[in-house]
């Protein structure tokens, strides 16, 4: 029960909290517990107050400790930080820190080199891919703020990855018998689990290995098609689109990274980095960390391994049908609903310009010339038709072309139906004539000069 002594600990609480006596009757300790309500309904809303007033301090806090709060003002940047960061967390490197940020170094000859040329073609990507306009922010010994927020939204953007691996590998692993709480934890213990065990090492190794069976369609070690197991393309899908990409035959999420980002191909970055992610989920490290705490694992210098793998080897045929298929599969909803959408717009692109093409026609036409001559009274006519057949069809209409030796029929087309109308005009007029001739009222004639 409340009481005096214990209403001092609280501002206000003798107002509300009044004690209550052993043998208090129905209606006193209704009153009471009424009382007590009142009270906490005032500290919840003194609550919400003071958490307001905190963040408040905190926003404020953050914008003072900057020094360069003048360069936020005129950059910009802060409302395309995440967006940019995480962009470049899928294309670029899936591991970076704040000493990449500094002036321009010259692209190295060979970034694979040594570990300052591989630093130096990092710092080139941002200056790259990050609009020109924050170009002066990259410069970590001036401005500070944009390096520390950058790394720090890049690593969040990691993180966020990591967890919707974990929490649909359920669905990326159907099948394998696998305890869902073992897949979806990160602090689960996975280091007795023979069906893990057995995507991240082949039967003749001890311990995981670089190439691991996870990163292969089938059970050998084949070079060939590293890279193109069922598991790790399904992890780089789900990087791009989301979770709801997993489901056969749906289109991804509106708001997913490769919609909101405009992703349009797969590089050696996303793929060494959904490789690194997918043997990273499947491993026994429970937190993220550039060499593993518990595996030990060097996943920093795994991905590297991979990306110089993929890059120093693109031109090779056998690696270009790898992109070629982790491509196809990636964005194989999305390649779909681009090119619908495309041969829509092409028709009716087409049809606009034909209909162009069509009134062109009709205003090049001599009114006073003979019905017969068709064509041939056009003046620019096949020139207007040519430039519709070149524009959508230039293929089939090179073939068209070498059929029939005269006219395109694309070409042709309008004249002709312009033409046979006329002949129908034409043959109306003479059966007309035929009849007037029994009457005695004659067709309508042209007067002679």
């Amino acid at each position: 029960m409340p009481n005096t002594a214990q209403d001092d600990e609280y501002e206000g609480g003798g107002e509300y909290l009044q004690p209550i006596n052993n043998n208090a009757s129905r209606e006193e300790l209704l009153e009471a517990l009424k009382a007590s309500q009142l009270y906490v309904m005032k500290l919840l809303s003194e609550n919400r107050t003071l958490r307001k007033e905190n963040n408040e301090l905190k926003a404020t806090r953050s914008k003072k400790s900057c020094k360069d709060t003048g360069e936020q003002d005129l950059l910009g940047y802060r409302p395309h930080i995440v967006t940019l960061a995480k962009k470049f967390l899928f294309l670029c490197a899936l591991v970076i820190d704040t000493t990449l940020f500094r002036t321009n170094p010259p692209f190295p000859d060979n970034q694979f080199a040594d570990e300052t040329a591989y630093r130096q073609s990092i710092t080139n990507a941002l200056y790259r891919d990050i609009p020109e306009k924050f170009h002066p922010a990259l410069d970590g010994q001036t401005y500070t703020s944009f390096a520390k927020e950058f790394v720090h939204e890049h690593g969040e953007g990691r993180s966020t990855l990591i967890s919707i691996i974990r929490k649909n590998l359920p669905t990326i692993l159907k099948g394998l018998g696998i305890d869902s709480d073992i897949l979806t934890t990160a602090g689960a213990d996975r280091s007795n689990n023979a069906a893990l065990t057995c995507l991240l090492c082949f039967p003749n190794q001890r311990k995981a290995t670089l190439y691991a069976p996870v990163l292969f369609p089938g059970a050998t070690q084949n070079m060939n098609e590293l890279f193109t197991g069922p598991i790790v393309m399904k992890v780089h899908r789900l990087m791009y689109f989301g979770p709801k990409s997993l489901v056969p035959g749906n289109k991804p999420a509106a708001n997913s990274n490769g919609i909101k980002m405009g992703l349009i191909e797969v590089t050696e970055s996303s793929i060494s980095a959904a490789g690194t992610l997918a043997r990273f989920v499947l491993s026994t490290d429970k937190a993220w960390a550039s060499v593993g705490a518990i595996s030990g694992t060097d996943w920093e210098a795994d991905y590297r391994a991979y990306h110089k793998l993929l890059a120093t080897n693109r031109h090779l045929p056998h690696v270009q049908k790898i992109f070629k298929k982790i491509h196809k599969f990636v964005f194989e909803s999305v390649n779909t609903s681009t090119e619908a959408t495309s041969q829509e717009d092409l028709d009716d692109d087409a049809e606009d310009a034909i209909a162009d093409a069509m009134r062109r026609f009709e205003l090049g036409t001599d009114p006073a010339s003979d019905p017969e001559d068709g064509a041939a009274d056009v003046p620019g006519g096949s020139g207007v038709a040519a430039v519709v057949s070149v524009e959508f069809a230039p293929v089939a209409a090179t073939r068209i072309a070498e059929e029939s030796p005269h006219e395109p029929e694309v070409e042709a087309a309008p004249n002709q139906a312009l033409a046979a109308t006329r002949r129908q005009r034409t043959a109306r007029n003479s059966a007309s004539a035929g009849a007037s001739s029994t009457s005695g009222v004659g067709p309508r004639t042209r007067a002679r000069r």
